[in-house]
Formats: C-alpha cells, sequence, structure tokens
C-alpha cells in the first residue's frame, strides 16, 4: 500500500506569541524534525503544509504547499481543502496527517491505523483516541474524501472533528497519552527527551 504523510505546520503559533511552531527548537531540533524522525521509516512520502518560512520546510521535503488564498486563515481545513486539489497526494492509498508539534509520536502509528483499517474496509477515515481523550489532528485518510472539505468549509464549519464525523471516521485506540501531546507553550518545551 501506498502511504503517505501530511505534515500541517501552517497555523499561527497564537499561544507560543506567533511563532512558526514548526520551526521551534526542542532538544537541539525543530519540532517538526522531530515529527519526521518519527514518522519517516512509517510512509513512502512526506508532505508540508506551511503557510511561512518555506525554503527551511522545503530543505525537509521536495513537496511544500501554502493554503489555497481563498482558504487562509481557515486553520488545518484550509491545508485539507488545498491537498484535495493536490496530485501527487491523490496517488496514494491512504494519507497519514499530523501536527508538527507533535514529538513523540509512535513508532507503530501506521501499523496500529492499517491493521483497522484493514478490518474495515468500508471506511475511509480514522483518527487516534487515548485513554485520556480524542486526538482529530492525527487521523488516517483515503486521500479521495478530502475532496468533501471544501463544501463541509463553504457551508461555515471550520472543525476538523466535524468534518470526521460527516466521513463516520472510526476511532483507533492507542494507550499513551503522551505520544500525542501538542507543544503549544513554552512550559511544553521544557519537557524532558
Amino acid at each position: 500500500m501506498k502511504i503517505f504523510a501530511l505534515i500541517l505546520a501552517g497555523g499561527q503559533g497564537s499561544r507560543m506569541g506567533g511563532v512558526d511552531k514548526g520551526l521551534v527548537q526542542w532538544h537541539n531540533k525543530a519540532l517538526i524534525d522531530h515529527v519526521i524522525e518519527k514518522i519517516r521509516p512509517q510512509v513512502s512520502h512526506i508532505a508540508i503544509s506551511a503557510n511561512r518560512n518555506l525554503e527551511s520546510y522545503a530543505q525537509r521535503s521536495a513537496h511544500v504547499f501554502s493554503d489555497a488564498r481563498q482558504w487562509q486563515h481557515y486553520g488545518p481545513l484550509a491545508a485539507l481543502c488545498t491537498a484535495a486539489n493536490d496530485l501527487q497526494i491523490a496517488t496514494a492509498d491512504w494519507l497519514l496527517i499530523v501536527s508538527c508539534d507533535m514529538p513523540r509520536l509512535p513508532e507503530n502509528l501506521v501499523s496500529q491505523f492499517e491493521t483497522i483499517a484493514k478490518r474495515t474496509p468500508l471506511c475511509n477515515a480514522f483518527y487516534v483516541e487515548t485513554p485520556a481523550r480524542p486526538h482529530y489532528s492525527v487521523m488516517f485518510i483515503r486521500p479521495q474524501i478530502l475532496q468533501s472539505t471544501v463544501p463541509y468549509l463553504y457551508s461555515g464549519m471550520r472543525s476538523i472533528r466535524g468534518w470526521l464525523q460527516q466521513q463516520r471516521a472510526r476511532v483507533v485506540s492507542f494507550p499513551h497519552e503522551q505520544d500525542f501531546i501538542s507543544y503549544n507553550t513554552e512550559n511544553d518545551l521544557a519537557q524532558p527527551l
């Protein structure tokens, strides 16, 4: 199976004073570099959605794109709407979507998603849940369903959770909440490796 990844790095970093979160250093490496290190062995291609510092992101992947003008400032759904028209992403069987600020993603992320996807062949979307809570921003989807983000956003809806519910997404359970923590504040960055 052809499994690609899309890393969402287009946020405004408002909880960190407007910095580009993907490039914030944690233990001498940008947060996105930790994410790439975790997912690279699990996928055959990595794309990055970013809205600034494109040259820096292009050093990490040749496949970098910004939100289309009409979707700018609509949050993570803007990246999904833009990805819906990406010809390279469309060639994948499955697309892993993760945020650039989750440096502890598990090494079995894709294999767990794949196992559940094989058991439920009619389902086109899955997301992570830990004993603590759901993590809607970590998902495993068939790229063809990205087209549905456009009418969803046009209808005034903005949440990834709502879109996933519309897709009848299924939960995939993971045991450790710490694997999916988003690093959003200076306190988060003080965490040990």
